[in-house]
């Protein structure tokens, strides 16, 4: 559905674990420090930088109006359009169902 280069570390669960970042943060109404370590913990996890997974968060809070205007990625606007009137709980909820969709488990 979407073209995530290969290699790259970023797929659809990268992707949408970012839009859950976001998701936390809003609800926390953003605080301080919250962004860089939740980021840190998402970048060492898949292999990616901080400062991609930082600024795919941004992308995040500039489609849902909480900073100016980005250059959001295709995977990122469909999310936001589609998911974006999630909880976080329900966001987790659908990452882990997708996620044992796509890996053959099924509970």
């Amino acid at each position: 559905m979407f073209n995530f280069k290969p290699g790259s570390g970023w797929s659809f669960e990268t992707e949408f674990r970012c839009f859950i970042i976001y998701k936390r943060l809003k609800e926390e109404n953003f605080p301080s420090g919250m962004q860089s370590d939740l980021c840190r913990v998402l970048a060492k996890s898949f292999g990616l930088s901080e400062s991609s997974v930082k600024a795919k968060v941004g992308n995040y809070k500039s489609e849902f109006g909480d900073i100016g205007a980005s250059n959001s990625s295709e995977a990122t606007k469909f999310i936001s359009e589609n998911f974006g009137n999630l909880s976080v709980a329900e966001a987790e909820a659908l990452l882990t169902g997708y996620l044992m969709g796509t890996s053959g488990e099924y509970a």
